[in-house]
């Protein structure tokens, strides 16, 4: 990207501005770069392309995405919860399978990755363990 590519206005809430503030922040990019890496992201698995996208690129594009994990994982585990409430049950496994943590991770990647969600739950007093690398049984 480069300062020729055309240029645009953009309004979003404070709050997304923050959050997208924070990201590039952590990731070491400006704002813009940010936005457009994330916007490139999620494209990705709508378009087949027959260029091959260069290996550094998509280092940096899953690094992007690996972040996005704890919310996803943390996000499934609130709505099993309510559910399981709603439903009189005093504990739930979240499922996780789908998100393809078995393969791609390594050891010590997952457990950072995890770590703050577990934490998370273990504060709010729940009991929740790791189980294999597709589900978290939560007792509350």
């Amino acid at each position: 990207m480069s300062r020729e590519d055309p240029q645009f206005k953009l309004r979003m809430p404070v709050q997304l501005r923050a959050q997208v503030e924070q990201a590039a922040k952590t990731s070491g990019r400006s704002l813009n770069a940010e936005l457009a890496a994330r916007i490139e992201a999620s494209f990705l698995g709508e378009s087949a392309t027959e260029k091959l996208m260069p290996a550094a690129r998509a280092r940096e594009l899953a690094l992007m995405v690996r972040a996005g994990l704890p919310d996803e994982i943390r996000r499934r585990a609130i709505e099993a919860i309510a559910r399981a409430v709603r439903l009189g049950h005093d504990g739930v496994r979240v499922d996780v399978g789908d998100l393809g943590l078995n393969f791609g991770l390594s050891e010590a990647d997952l457990s950072r990755l995890m770590g703050d969600v577990l934490q998370e739950l273990s504060e709010a007093g729940y009991k929740a363990s790791w189980e294999e690398t597709a589900s978290i049984g939560i007792k509350f």
